[in-house]
């Protein structure tokens, strides 16, 4: 041990010797440049400024907070892409105001061996991904075992509100704890109702998102007749479920402020649930491709933090 650590101060002590000779008076600067010498194989993780400020924002002290929302974006484990996008543009929105919005991606098991050690090492970096017991799928029970493994898994610190969202949605967490202040904590629904406020006894939520009070997460989970229920599109049988039980009597649609994309290059008409992006946005959907999501996102001034700089000359006018 005596050798090791002989060895180890070695190297130390000459850099230390050669700095004080040439730069006698900045001397107290070598601090910073040198790590300490550890005899054992420790490794020191690097978390980047974005990483901290993701988590840091969802995680404000239990007294700043209004409410407490799992905020699950759906999606697929080989969707690399998309997640790396979707981080960035949560993470470089203003923290909501008074509300601990934790935003986790939620997949179902890993079936294929590089999506088993390339999700593991976003969960080491990130942790923010939620992996279900399941098959891949879109309208066959996805939707159930979220909702029902959410009461399980925080049973110590429950929730508010939970949260299903669409990988194609852009939701501004703000405009979002805002309107959920004033709402219902119990036996609520919060969303775009679709389509088009139809006949209630058909009446569900748009799959761009929506949103339950924690008491709903926890009926799903104890009503073992809705785990095989799941005849059609996953966000009918949602609705269908609400109705078979009586929840969900306080009823929030959000249309206008959440709606699909539209521009100009589109051949598509503005109707109830599209149109072009407007400033107290709730959330947009049907953002399918980059091009869409650069437009939304610099809408909503998401790239203002760019500052000139001689190391980079970016063009943010938009071409359209």
């Amino acid at each position: 041990m005596a050798a090791n650590m002989a060895a180890c101060l070695v190297p130390v002590v000459v850099l230390a010797l050669f700095y004080l000779v040439l730069f006698p008076n900045d001397f107290s600067q070598l601090q910073s440049a040198l790590a300490p010498c550890d005899s054992g194989n420790s490794v020191t993780p690097v978390v980047s400024k974005l990483t901290e400020a993701y988590h840091a924002a969802a995680k404000p002290k239990p007294a700043d907070v209004d409410f407490r929302m799992f905020f699950g974006i759906v999606t697929r484990a080989d969707f690399y892409e998309r997640r790396a996008l979707l981080r960035m543009a949560y993470a470089l929105q203003p923290r909501p105001r008074r509300a601990a919005i934790d935003v986790r991606f939620v997949i179902c098991s890993l079936d294929k061996e590089e999506d088993a050690v390339l999700v593991a090492l976003e969960i080491i970096t990130y942790d923010d991904i939620l992996v279900l017991n399941c098959t891949e799928n879109m309208n066959d029970g996805k939707t159930y075992e979220y909702f029902s493994s959410l009461p399980r898994l925080f049973a110590d610190e429950p929730y508010d509100y939970a949260g299903k969202i669409d990988d194609d949605t852009y939701y501004r967490l703000e405009a979002l704890a805002d309107t959920l202040r004033a709402k219902a904590r119990r036996d609520m629904w919060h969303g775009f109702l679709n389509p088009c406020h139809i006949n209630p006894e058909w009446q569900y939520m748009s799959g761009m998102g929506y949103i339950v009070s924690w008491d709903v997460a926890e009926w799903i989970a104890v009503s073992p007749e809705l785990r095989e229920d799941h005849e059609g599109p996953e966000d009918m049988a949602f609705g269908r479920w609400m109705r078979k039980g009586g929840k969900a009597k306080n009823v929030y649609g959000e249309e206008p402020r959440m709606y699909d994309y539209l521009d100009r290059e589109m051949y598509a008409d503005v109707n109830c649930f599209r149109h072009e992006l407007v400033a107290d946005t709730v959330a947009v959907h049907k953002l399918k491709d980059r091009l869409k999501w650069a437009r939304t996102l610099r809408f909503f001034n998401a790239t203002d933090e760019l500052k000139p700089s001689k190391m980079y000359h970016v063009d943010l006018t938009p071409k359209i």
